[in-house]
């Protein structure tokens, strides 16, 4: 009987605080991302890309695992990232940003043929 007794109660204090832990809020830079509006629209668009779980980046052919992520002024991160792409692999170092008009600017980024790719939040229909 005291057994069954302390196992209710760290059972009773671990749901009690669990239901009081915060939860981790989705980093500002989550989402789904495109070039253009257009982009967003178009699954197979080279042009979009979608940075989840706060370390994870896909883009059509690429796909990037953040190892380290340190904030970089207010609304800027700096990344370390392990890459796959096109049977390649590769690291790359990019700074990201979210930008005063709410547009995600990537710096030196692992994608793309220039050193700076702004990107526009894409507003994806949920599944019913």
């Amino acid at each position: 009987m005291r057994v069954a007794a302390k196992l209710t109660m760290v059972l009773t204090l671990g749901a009690a605080l669990a239901g009081s832990a915060p939860a981790f809020a989705a980093q500002p830079y989550e989402g789904f991302w495109a070039s253009t509006k257009k982009d967003c629209r178009d699954d197979d668009s080279p042009n979009r890309m979608s940075i989840e779980g706060g370390n994870r980046l896909y883009w059509y052919e690429t796909r990037c695992r953040a190892s380290e992520i340190t904030a970089d002024g207010k609304l800027g991160w700096k990344m370390k990232l392990a890459c796959e792409g096109e049977g390649e692999k590769f690291r790359s170092n990019p700074r990201v940003s979210i930008a005063v008009d709410g547009k995600l600017v990537m710096d030196n980024g692992p994608v793309g043929q220039a050193k700076r790719q702004t990107y526009v939040r894409c507003e994806i229909a949920k599944k019913r």
